[in-house]
């Protein structure tokens, strides 16, 4: 394309929320894994329309570089090392699918083990 047939139209702004939500998603996917349940607050937001996600964590650095950190609970038996891989990998491909946005890390901390996760 020439350069003269080029056309700005402005700035796309991605709101953390919609990250948040993208994650929340992808994590529905992933059998054994869940996010850190809901405490009473997060339960109380939701009824006043304010959607939370407990376990997510959204950095933008000054270089506009993304780093994830989720908080996960693994079903008792799995390899934890191969769940935490996978959330990697499903958090990569949904945020690749849907933002153009690049990730500089997606940090998985797991917090707990569960008999049954759904």
């Amino acid at each position: 394309m020439r350069e003269d047939e080029k056309i700005d139209l402005g700035s796309v702004q991605v709101h953390k929320k919609v990250f948040a939500e993208i994650i929340a998603s992808a994590m529905d996917e992933i059998e054994g894994v869940s996010l850190i349940p809901k405490n009473f607050g997060d339960r109380v937001a939701e009824i006043v329309k304010r959607r939370n996600f407990p376990g997510i964590n959204i950095k933008v650095d000054e270089g506009e570089e993304v780093t994830l950190e989720v908080q996960v609970l693994v079903r008792y038996g799995m390899n934890i090392h191969d769940a935490a891989r996978q959330v990697q990998r499903t958090i990569k491909s949904a945020i690749d699918k849907t933002l153009d946005i690049k990730i500089k890390d997606i940090n998985v901390n797991v917090q707990g083990i569960e008999k049954e996760v759904k």
